[in-house]
C-alpha cells in the first residue's frame, strides 16, 4: 500500500510540474526578441526612426529649433532590446532615410556616427542590465574653419552658429554681447 501512495504523489508531482513548464511565463532580465526592423516611429527628428521597442525618457530630453526650422538636440530612449540588434536596426533605418553611415564604435557602448546635408547625428546604444538605452544627438555641421582655436585654447569668437556661448573659464566675450558664463570665486 506504501509503494501505491508513493507512486501517486509523485505521479501528481510530474503531472504538476510538466503543466508549469508550458506556461510562458517571461523572464524580466531577458531582452526581448527585436520586433520587426521595419516598426519605428518618429520622435522630435522627424528623420529619425526610432525602433519601436524603445520608449522616450522625457526628462533626457533637450531639443530645440534652428533658424532653418529644422531641430537640433538630444533624445534619450529605452526598451528591452539587446544592443547588437539595437545597432543593426539602426543602421538600416538611418540609411533608409537617407544618413549616411560614417563610423562605428562597438563594445558595450556602441557609438554610430551619421551624416546627411549639413546635419549630423551621433546614437550612443548602451547595455544596462534589464535594459538597452540609446541616446540620439542631432546638431548642425559646423562651417569648416569654425571653432579652430585661436590660442591659448579658447575657441575664435564668432565662428559659431548658435551665437556666442562659451563655458571656459575666462573666455573672451564679444564685446556688446553681454553673453557667455563668467568665472567666479567661491567663498567659505
Amino acid at each position: 500500500m506504501r509503494k501505491l501512495v508513493m507512486a501517486a504523489a509523485l505521479s501528481a508531482t510530474l503531472l504538476t510540474v510538466q503543466g508549469c513548464s508550458s506556461t510562458s511565463i517571461p523572464n524580466p532580465f531577458e531582452p526581448a526578441p527585436p520586433a520587426n526592423v521595419n516598426e519605428v516611429y518618429f520622435g522630435e527628428f522627424r528623420d529619425v526612426p526610432v525602433p519601436s521597442d524603445m520608449s522616450e525618457q522625457t526628462k533626457y530630453t533637450a531639443v530645440s529649433q534652428n533658424a532653418d526650422g529644422s531641430k537640433s538636440g538630444t533624445q534619450v530612449f529605452e526598451g528591452r532590446i539587446d544592443r547588437q540588434s539595437l545597432v543593426n536596426a539602426m543602421i538600416h533605418n538611418m540609411t533608409r532615410q537617407g544618413w549616411a553611415l560614417r563610423s562605428v564604435f562597438r563594445g558595450q557602448r556602441s557609438v554610430l556616427l551619421f551624416e546627411k546635408g549639413d546635419r549630423n547625428a551621433i546614437i550612443g546604444i548602451t547595455d544596462g542590465q534589464a535594459y538597452s538605452t540609446m541616446e540620439v544627438w542631432v546638431t548642425q555641421r559646423l562651417a569648416d574653419g569654425a571653432g579652430v582655436s585661436s590660442g591659448a585654447g579658447t575657441a575664435s569668437e564668432g565662428t559659431y552658429p548658435s551665437g556666442n556661448f562659451s563655458v571656459a573659464p575666462n573666455a573672451p566675450v564679444p564685446s556688446g554681447s553681454g553673453g557667455g558664463v563668467k568665472e567666479q570665486g567661491l567663498s567659505q
